[in-house]
């Protein structure tokens, strides 16, 4: 079934621009131009899942140990909420434009299977779409468009509620274009979903960049586009991944060179990035410097990494199994 917006289907094939998406479902731009709008919101780290890129993650009102879902840092990515409205669950998912399909295969699968324990007694698909900006090189509309195209695929009614994406996530400084919108939280308790910035990002976060550097380096790679989170274990796991045969010269130049080095060499999009941007790619190549052997100091005998919430709400190494 085709993307479905204000009750009538998109059609079977995505429009060639996305003004023409605007012109014809003046509601859905609405809805989009408010969404962008609403003031940006620090996240409290406690009980929350932090979603990185290329990654995606899903969960339930049902579950006490997670309140918020989230993501930022997305410049030309683009950020994807799947509601089930009876049930409150949502999947969260932050699209680079790699395995794009795969990605919305993977929270398809994943809020269904979520689905099967909560049980909705009529359900809903929403989709809220953000990120992206007018960018010179036009990956955002890339981008947008294959997110779009992927999901106007899914056998299931989806119904689009909000795009804040490329040109209408894009604000004007000194003449140079940039993202309104770089992060998206979602309150589970009350299901308000709004612009947010994040002061913690979860654990392991060089760890889980580190997996998806190489995942980048090897496409032909199997489960490039990660689950975070076992809704039914309500832990976060992180399955073993090898890098050993990396240069470790090339790891040292990395770590060397300065934040506008990195921007130069290593961003889609430098002038655009987050503050965060050049130490959080710097700390990638310091974890693999500081575990050369990762199945002895990281995964041993193979084994994934598993990640707990405590009491307290915050996430705690919870063993190799």
């Amino acid at each position: 079934m085709p993307l479905i917006i204000d009750g009538k289907p998109l059609g079977q094939t995505i429009p060639t621009s996305l003004q023409e998406i605007w012109q014809r479902f003046p509601t859905l731009k609405e809805a989009s131009v408010k969404l962008r709008d609403i003031p940006s919101k620090v996240m409290n780290p406690k009980r929350l899942l932090f979603v990185g890129q290329h990654e995606f993650a899903g969960t339930s009102p049902t579950n006490d140990s997670i309140s918020f879902i989230g993501t930022d840092s997305a410049t030309t990515c683009h950020i994807v909420i799947l509601r089930e409205t009876d049930s409150g669950t949502i999947c969260l998912g932050h699209f680079d434009g790699r395995a794009t399909d795969e990605g919305i295969f993977g929270m398809m699968a994943t809020i269904k299977s979520i689905l099967d324990k909560v049980k909705p007694k009529d359900a809903r698909f929403e989709l809220i779409l953000a990120g992206g900006f007018d960018d010179e090189r036009g990956l955002s509309v890339k981008i947008s468009k294959s997110v779009l195209d992927g999901f106007n695929q899914v056998p299931s009614d989806i119904h689009l509620m909000a795009a804040a994406i490329t040109d209408l996530n894009t604000e004007m400084k000194n003449g140079v274009p940039f993202p309104i919108i770089y992060g998206m939280g979602v309150d589970m308790s009350t299901q308000e979903i709004f612009p947010a910035t994040f002061v913690d990002r979860g654990p392991a976060y060089p760890m889980r960049n580190a997996q998806k550097y190489i995942f980048r380096q090897n496409p032909h790679l199997t489960g490039c586009f990660p689950c975070l989170y076992v809704f039914q274990t309500e832990n976060i796991i992180i399955h073993p991944f090898d890098y050993s045969s990396c240069s470790w010269e090339f790891c040292e130049r990395i770590i060397s060179l300065s934040d506008e080095e990195i921007l130069k060499e290593f961003s889609t999009s430098p002038k655009q990035e987050p503050p965060n941007f050049p130490d959080d790619f710097r700390n990638i190549f310091k974890f693999m410097l500081d575990n050369p052997e990762p199945f002895v100091s990281v995964f041993p005998n193979h084994l994934p990494r598993h990640y707990k919430q405590s009491s307290e709400g915050e996430w705690v190494f919870a063993g190799n199994y």
